[in-house]
C-alpha cells in the first residue's frame, strides 16, 4: 500500500498523536503503532517525541516533495515525519536563538542510523548558501558513508549496524547556514575486528576492500577473496543480502576524496585494512622451551611489508614483550596464547588508530572559527542482548538506559513546566 501524504484532517488508522489516546496503556500504544505500520504510517507522535517503527523496506515518502511540504509548515498541518521533527529543530534554532539537540534511542535495528541521516539530509536541503556551504553540506553528508565503511557492520539483527557511537554537531551562522561542524565518536567496537558471533561479519570496509579493489591494488596489497583471512572466515557469513560490496567501495572511495584525504593517505588507510588481514593469518606454535614461535615465518613478509617494518622486529613484537622500571628493562617471551593476544592487540589497536584518524580528517574538513548556533544528533548502540554479552554490550546497554533516564527526565519537566503555564 503506498501511502499519499495530505493533510492532517485525512482520516488515517489509528491516532497520530498518542497523548489523544482514549486509554493511555502499554497495549493502546502497541495495537496503535501497529495499526499505523499495517497502513505503512510509520511515524507517530508522543507530544513532541516522534516514533519511528522500522518498516525493513524502501517508503516513497522521502522525496523532494516531501521536503517541500515540511517546510516551514506548523507540526499539525501534515502527517508525523521525520522531516517535520528535523524542521522544527532548525526552526526553534533561528527563532529562539538556541542550540539544539535530537537523541535517538531505540533497540539495535531499529533504524536509528537511518533517522539520522534523514535529518542530516533534510537541514543539508533547506539551510541555503553558497560554493563553501555547499563543499561544507557535501562533506557532512559524505562523511555518512565513510564511517560507515569503517564503523558499521553487519550483525545478527542489522545488516548495517553501527559499531559505534557519534554525535554530530552541525553549526550554523545567525542567519541559519552551516559553516561548520564536529564529530566526536566513542566506545568503537574494536573487538570486531578480530572475532564475532556466527552469521556477523567485520566492519564493512574489508569486504568492500577484498570485492571492489582493482588488480593493482590486489597485487600491491596481496589481496584474497575473504575465506582466505582468519579474521573474516570465522563467523562464515561474506556477503549481505542487498548490499553491492563493489558498489559501495566505490562510494567509500568518493567519500575519501571529498573529505579531503588525499592520494597518499587513502593509499596508506587501504594498506593498514591489508595490514591487519594479514596479521590475522600470523599462526604460533610451541617450541622447545613451551614458548610462542610463528608458524611460518613467510606469514611475517607481507604484513611487515604492508606496515612498512623490519618482519624480524614484527616477530619480537609478536611474540615477546618489554617490561620496563625505573631501574631495568626486562624481556619477557610469551607462549602461544598470549602471543595471539598480541597479534589481536595490534590488529584492534590499529584499527582503532585509524578510525580516530579518519573522524578527526572529517573534523579538520568542518572546522570553522565562526560564532552561531549548532543542532546536534546522537545515534549510538542501540539495546543489544546475544547468546554470548561481552563487556561492550554491558556499556552498550548501561549508556542506554542513562540517556533513557534523561529522556524521561527532561520530558517530565517539559510537562512540569506546561502544567506551571497551562494549569
Amino acid at each position: 500500500m503506498v501511502y499519499h501524504w495530505q493533510s492532517h484532517n485525512v482520516k488515517t488508522a489509528g491516532v497520530d498523536d498518542m497523548v489523544l489516546l482514549s486509554r493511555v496503556t502499554e497495549d493502546e500504544i502497541v495495537s496503535n503503532l501497529r495499526k499505523r505500520y499495517l497502513d505503512d504510517q510509520i511515524f507517530t507522535y508522543i507530544g513532541p517525541v516522534l516514533v519511528s517503527v522500522n518498516p525493513f523496506k524502501t517508503m516513497p515518502y522521502f522525496t523532494d516533495k516531501e521536503i517541500e511540504l515540511y517546510q516551514g509548515a506548523a507540526s499539525y498541518e501534515n502527517q508525523p515525519h521525520i522531516y517535520a521533527l528535523a524542521d522544527n529543530m532548525y526552526r526553534n534554532m533561528l527563532i529562539d536563538a538556541e542550540n539544539q539537540c535530537v537523541i535517538i534511542s531505540g533497540e539495535s535495528g531499529a533504524g536509528k542510523t537511518v533517522a539520522a541521516k534523514y535529518i542530516m539530509n533534510y537541514i543539508a536541503r533547506v539551510s541555503g548558501g553558497g560554493d563553501r556551504v555547499r563543499h561544507l553540506k557535501d562533506v557532512i553528508l559524505e562523511s555518512n558513508p565513510l564511517l560507515e565503511a569503517f564503523g558499521n557492520a553487519k550483525s545478527v539483527r542489522n545488516n548495517n549496524s553501527s559499531r559505534f557511537g557519534k554525535y554530530v554537531e552541525i553549526q550554523f551562522s545567525t542567519g541559519g547556514q552551516p559553516v561548520g561542524g564536529k564529530i566526536s565518536n566513542f566506545l568503537l567496537e574494536k573487538s570486531r575486528v578480530v572475532m564475532r558471533s556466527r552469521q556477523e561479519r567485520s566492519f564493512h570496509i574489508f569486504y568492500q576492500l577484498c570485492a571492489g579493489a582493482d588488480s593493482r591494488m590486489e597485487e600491491q596489497l596481496g589481496l584474497a577473496t575473504p575465506e582466505n583471512y582468519a579474521y573474516l572466515s570465522q563467523s562464515g557469513t561474506y556477503t549481505v543480502e542487498g548490499t553491492n560490496d563493489i558498489q559501495e567501495f566505490q562510494e567509500t572511495m568518493k567519500a575519501m576524496s571529498v573529505v579531503g584525504l588525499s592520494a597518499q593517505e587513502q593509499q596508506n588507510i587501504l594498506q593498514l585494512v591489508s595490514a591487519i588481514l594479514h596479521l590475522g593469518n600470523i599462526s604460533f606454535a610451541e617450541d622447545r622451551s613451551n614458548f610462542a614461535s610463528v608458524h611460518d615465518d613467510r606469514y611475517l613478509d607481507f604484513p611487515a611489508f604492508l606496515l612498512e617494518i623490519d618482519p624480524v622486529a614484527l616477530k619480537s613484537k609478536l611474540t615477546g614483550r618489554i617490561f620496563e622500571s625505573h631501574r631495568e628493562k626486562v624481556n619477557m617471551t610469551l607462549n602461544v596464547e598470549q602471543a595471539c593476544y598480541s597479534r589481536d592487540a595490534l590488529a584492534k589497536g590499529l584499527y582503532s588508530r585509524m578510525f580516530d584518524f579518519l573522524v578527526q580528517k572529517v573534523n579538520i574538513a568542518m572546522v570553522t572559527t565562526t560564532q552561531g548556533y549548532s543542532t546536534g544528533i546522537l545515534d549510538i548502540y542501540g539495546f543489544e542482548i546475544f547468546e554470548k554479552n561481552g563487556f561492550e554490550q554491558f556499556c552498550i546497554n548501561f549508556v542506554n538506559e542513562k540517556l533513557q533516564q534523561i529522556f524521561i527526565e527532561l520530558t517530565l519537566k517539559a510537562e512540569q513546566v506546561g502544567q506551571t503555564f497551562f494549569p
